[in-house]
């Protein structure tokens, strides 16, 4: 017996009688794309992370379509209420899916995800190959803790893409899903197209841009980078020691007039802070927050405007190390960290990040000289961070767009 998940539904139903949710969009049935190119499909999600790569795809040439199934995506809340549904109603919304795809399947080439070990996506995927879509995956993230709890819905075991390509940042992604099953000649490694602007010719830093943060571009800016860690952690325990430890940066920041602190929240939305820790930000003369509701900053503009950037176990950690900033993991929990294979610096107490952020502002070179790549070269790119991923993989969309 199907049900429907979500506080707000339709009156219009199908002919089960079954109430089509409200965020749902619905096509007319012989409506034509409105795109005459060769061209892919993808489904709109966090504008941060399947858009933003998405772009950069289309910024290579590549033609996409947004199926737009779904209203407001930018809302954590309708994004929550899709994804029960799609779990919790499968036959319904596997109809759904076919009936956004079906006017495409004569006339797109494939459909390209980011994702698609949540139900919502996963569905998406076999509807598209039902159709005889080719399926595309591109993954936006790579592994940040532990290599078991990477790509894997924690209720209903899908450990392991369903899309007939997978376009891996390096070795470690396709050694992970090599070894859950899935086929290695249909891996290409590609590098992620995410970390391509560092090598831009015309890259150039950003601090006058903190300026509509109220924050001072002429004073040492500490960067810290907040997660929602919900995938690969113990989310309760790992939150906390988030907040301690950006609640030490904090500490940090005030003793002087000459720092400065910006938080940046995730892009996945929702509250991951205590509301004391929030009011004792928004208390500081010298402390901001981009909340992601209205970022300000991108996350390239983030780090290009940083002078050091602090997290757990943000990409954006190796983001910095690449452009040659001074980096700190702040590891006030145990966990599989992988930037130790980076040799990015590590902060396990207060006593060390303050140690650490000393060291940041009067010699960041005493940081950075350690950084070593040529792991992270072969394990998150095809042998070398060259600004160029997003190049190799519409160079490969392309190619199938010929076939």
């Amino acid at each position: 017996m199907l049900k429907f998940f979500g506080s707000r539904s339709r009156k219009a139903v199908l002919a089960d009688e079954i109430p089509i949710p409200d965020w749902f969009i619905p096509r007319p049935p012989l409506r034509k794309p409105n795109i005459s190119l060769p061209y892919f499909l993808y489904q709109s999600w966090i504008p941060e992370h399947t858009d933003k790569l998405i772009s950069l795809l289309q910024n290579e040439g590549v033609s996409f379509q947004n199926l737009s199934m779904f209203s407001e995506t930018v809302r954590k809340s309708n994004r929550v209420d899709i994804l029960r549904f799609a779990e919790q109603n499968d036959e319904l919304y596997r109809r759904m899916c076919l009936h956004s795809l079906a006017p495409h399947r004569e006339s797109a080439i494939g459909l390209v995800v980011t994702l698609d070990w949540i139900p919502a996506m996963r569905t998406l995927v076999e509807c598209a190959s039902l159709l005889g879509l080719k399926t595309f995956l591109v993954p936006h993230e790579s592994v940040f803790a532990k290599s078991s709890m990477y790509y894997t819905h924690p209720k209903l075991g899908i450990n392991c893409p369903a899309t007939d390509v997978i376009f891996a940042w390096g070795n470690l992604q396709r050694d992970i899903f090599v070894e859950r099953g899935y086929p290695r000649a249909d891996i290409e490694i590609t590098g992620t197209p995410k970390f391509d602007y560092l090598f831009a010719p015309k890259r150039h830093q950003q601090k006058k841009l903190i300026s509509g943060l109220g924050l001072d571009p002429n004073k040492f800016l500490v960067v810290a980078i907040a997660q929602p860690l919900d995938s690969q952690f113990n989310q309760t325990e790992a939150q906390r020691a988030q907040e301690l430890a950006f609640s030490a940066v904090s500490d940090w920041v005030s003793a002087s007039q000459d720092r400065q602190l910006l938080i940046r929240m995730p892009p996945a939305r929702g509250q991951i802070f205590s509301s004391a820790f929030v009011n004792k930000i928004k208390s500081q003369t010298n402390a901001s927050i981009d909340d992601s509701s209205l970022f300000l900053l991108t996350p390239e503009q983030t780090v290009l405007a940083s002078d050091v950037i602090v997290s757990v176990n943000s990409t954006m950690l190796l983001e910095a190390a690449l452009n040659g900033k001074a980096a700190i993991s702040a590891k006030f929990l145990e966990f599989e960290q992988i930037w130790d294979n980076v040799h990015i610096a590590v902060a396990k107490s207060q006593e060390k990040l303050v140690e650490l952020l000393n060291t940041a502002m009067a010699d960041p070179g005493q940081i950075t000289k350690n950084y070593n790549f040529s792991w992270a070269e072969k394990a998150l790119s095809n042998g070398k961070f060259d600004g160029r991923a997003a190049m190799r993989v519409a160079a490969r969309l392309k190619s199938y767009a010929r076939i």
